[in-house]
């Protein structure tokens, strides 16, 4: 995706932002009002449906916690460790935008 594509998402996310923390909330919080749930993705080699964000669990630190689904059972894991399978464009588009903001990179997925 285009970096200014990136960064203009972004610019939505965290207007009015004065510190990390602030930037943090406003990243979630448009996840949270922007991604089309449920998605499919794979997570340590399973398939898994993320159902939502754990905004409890979710820091600065930590990173976005996303609520999987499988086999009828939630489980919590980072945003940043699935690997989401074909998203709306929507979705996608987000979810780049999140990646790009937390710095993660393709290098950082091999």
């Amino acid at each position: 995706m285009d970096e200014n594509r990136l960064e203009e998402l972004l610019e939505q996310a965290t207007v009015d932002c004065y510190n990390e923390d602030e930037e943090f909330s406003g990243v979630l919080c448009t996840l949270e009002e922007t991604l089309l749930f449920p998605l499919q993705a794979e997570a340590l080699g399973e398939v898994v449906e993320v159902v939502g964000l754990d905004d409890q669990r979710s820091s600065l630190g930590r990173g976005i916690v996303a609520r999987v689904r499988k086999g009828g059972r939630e489980y919590r894991i980072g945003l940043a460790d699935l690997e989401f399978l074909d998203p709306d464009p929507v979705s996608a588009e987000w979810l780049a935008m999140y990646r790009y903001w937390a710095g993660i990179t393709e290098d950082d997925e091999s």
